[in-house]
């Protein structure tokens, strides 16, 4: 990745901004060029006195309306990372989400376009769309983009060497999203529990459902050859479900409300999490890229600082992040029903955390978590699970360590409960013991 010596923005200067130029002529020596010195050193100290003269009311940079901004929303008092640790590194680099720009994935587009990721000292990263996780890890593992977001069991399914291809060169430095949806949602008039799976069959609901799907009779005990599994798609699971042929679905949790409408019998659900610490979208950095890097730790600290606020921000601001998304990132949403967009939100307010993050923070996670993955899915999801990287060798803890922590107090907490809904009580019941 190359190296930018000063952030430039891609727009002509305000007029506040080009009064200030004017005032540094009387003062810089002549060979300083006012407007690098204005978006560099002095966005350092000036940030503040910006943000009063162009009168943006908050609008983050981005020229739209309503919402808090990014120092109001960060749950820090106020003060933004910037302007606490004077942290400014100006490396342009790519951040790639394992998706397209939908409310699942628009946090990191907000993190760019609203200004997160400039107040925290990281101007100059770009928030991309990905094409799916499988496609995404290998981009980051092969460095062809740094950095960015894809699920942990696709990406454990592809990080070993092949006859095509070497093994994947990244590690794990914070959560996105703290949960996978993966679930068995089964019947209780043909399942006793969670565990009697011997001898049914379950029907795997999508491709990547298929993949993983003896992920789940590892977990509980059984033999997978003991158990019929199927592969299907969304659309049969439920008339499947409904009629009989099979005793329970591996798949997405956010389906749920379907499979209750279309089956006449109680369903049991129960989420991966329920056995314990299993991170759903890590963020992943290529090693080399890291080790290369200069400040890296304090550099990627300040990128997850800048997401986790925008995280945080859209949230609990469900009506504004979806109207930024539609108006400013994906005009296509236009398209999209309320209840599409809402549903969508909701299901996310209930993915994006685990039930530790209240305190310990946005993106929290442990090595232990990672080791159960490991030990759990490992198997299941590749050939020779040995050829994998130990938890120790995956993570690299430095960033988290330089993240300004993004918390929540208990009024907040208990909103993004109230509008996750069902899921969040689902996850959290299975979690309790954890």
């Amino acid at each position: 990745m190359r190296e930018s010596s000063y952030y430039m923005p891609d727009r002509e200067p305000t007029a506040a901004e080009e009064r200030i130029i004017d005032e540094l002529d009387a003062v810089l020596p002549g060979e300083v060029d006012r407007r690098k010195f204005l978006h560099g050193t002095a966005a350092t100290i000036g940030a503040a006195m910006f943000a009063g003269c162009s009168g943006d009311g908050g609008g983050g940079g981005d020229g739209s309306s309503g919402g808090s901004t990014p120092s109001e929303a960060s749950g820090d008092g106020g003060t933004s990372s910037t302007e606490a640790n004077g942290f400014i590194d100006e490396t342009e680099a790519v951040f790639t989400t394992p998706w397209k720009t939908e409310p699942s994935w628009g946090h990191t587009h907000v993190a760019e376009g609203r200004g997160y990721w400039e107040d925290a000292g990281v101007p100059n990263i770009d928030g991309v769309r990905g094409n799916g996780s499988d496609t995404e890890s290998q981009n980051i593992g092969t460095g062809n983009k740094p950095m960015g977001i894809a699920s942990m069991t696709t990406a454990l399914s592809v990080y070993p060497e092949t006859d095509n291809t070497e093994a994947l060169d990244m590690s794990m430095v914070g959560l996105a999203r703290g949960r996978p949806l993966l679930s068995l949602i089964w019947r209780k008039d043909m399942m006793e529990d969670r565990g009697d799976i011997a001898g049914k069959t379950i029907l795997a609901a999508s491709g990547f459902a298929a993949a993983t799907i003896q992920v789940y009779p590892n977990l509980v005990g059984v033999d997978p050859s003991e158990v019929t599994l199927q592969e299907g798609t969304e659309e049969v699971a439920a008339p499947r479900l409904a009629n009989g042929e099979v005793a329970a679905v591996w798949g997405s949790i956010d389906l749920l409300p379907v499979y209750q409408e279309e089956v006449d019998a109680e369903l049991g659900v129960t989420p991966l999490t329920a056995f314990g610490g299993f991170p759903g979208f890590p963020i992943w950095v290529n090693n080399s890229w890291y080790e290369n890097k200069e400040n890296a730790p304090e550099f990627m600290g300040q990128v997850m600082t800048g997401y986790f606020k925008a995280l945080k921000w859209g949230l609990l601001n469900q009506s504004e992040y979806l109207d930024y998304l539609k108006n400013e990132v994906n005009q296509n949403l236009q398209t999209w029903t309320e209840e599409e967009l809402t549903g969508q939100h909701e299901v996310n307010c209930a993915q994006a955390v685990t039930l530790n993050m209240k305190d310990e923070g946005l993106g929290y996670f442990t090595e232990d978590g990672v080791a159960n993955v490991l030990e759990n899915a490992g198997p299941a999801l590749v050939d020779n699970p040995d050829a994998l990287p130990s938890a120790s060798e995956m993570v690299i803890s430095e960033p988290w360590e330089n993240t300004e922590k993004v918390t929540f107090t208990d009024e907040e907490w208990n909103q993004l409960g109230e509008t996750a809904g069902m899921i969040w009580d689902l996850f959290e019941e299975a979690e309790a013991n954890n």
